[in-house]
C-alpha cells in the first residue's frame, strides 16, 4: 500500500511508489487515474479535488429527453442547446437523439415538417432546420 501524499514528502517518490504498486497489481492507466487522487491528502488532495469538481458532467441519452424548447425560444437557439448536450453523451445512437429532439420541439412549422418526413439523424435535422431558421429570422426583421 502506498502512503498518502500530503505535500511534505518528495512528490516524485510518491508517484514512483504509486506506479510500482499499480504495476505489481496489473493496474492499467484508466484505473491509475481513478485511484491516484485517493492517495493525496491535505493541500495536494484539495488541489486535485478542485479540478474534479469543475469537470464537465457527461449526460445520458435519457437526459436529452428533458431538453425542451421554451415558449418563444427560436428554433436556432433550441437546436444549439440540444447540440451542445448531444456532444456530452457517449451513446451515438442517432434514433434516440432524433426522438429526444422531436419530443422537446414545440408545435410549429418545423415540427410539422418532421412529422411529414421523419428524419433519421441529427445531421438531417440540422440540414433541414437551416431553411426554417432563415424563415424565422426573416420574420423577426
Amino acid at each position: 500500500m502506498v502512503e498518502p501524499f500530503d505535500g511534505i514528502q518528495d512528490p516524485y517518490a510518491h508517484l514512483q511508489a504509486f506506479q510500482a504498486q499499480m504495476y505489481i497489481n496489473n493496474g492499467d492507466d484508466k484505473l491509475s487515474c481513478k485511484l491516484f487522487p485517493g492517495t493525496l491528502r491535505g493541500v495536494a488532495g484539495s488541489f486535485v479535488s478542485q479540478f474534479v469538481a469543475n469537470k464537465i458532467k457527461k449526460l445520458e441519452v435519457i437526459d436529452l429527453f428533458n431538453i425542451k424548447q421554451a415558449k418563444g425560444e427560436s428554433l436556432k437557439s433550441y437546436l444549439a442547446q440540444f447540440n451542445n448536450a448531444t456532444v456530452r453523451v457517449d451513446d451515438l445512437d442517432q434514433k434516440f437523439f432524433v426522438k429526444a429532439f422531436k419530443k422537446g420541439l414545440r408545435a410549429g412549422p418545423f415540427n410539422d415538417a418532421l412529422v411529414l418526413r421523419r428524419p433519421t439523424s441529427m445531421e438531417e435535422i440540422r440540414a433541414r432546420a437551416e431553411k426554417h431558421v432563415e424563415v424565422e429570422e426573416d420574420q423577426l426583421e
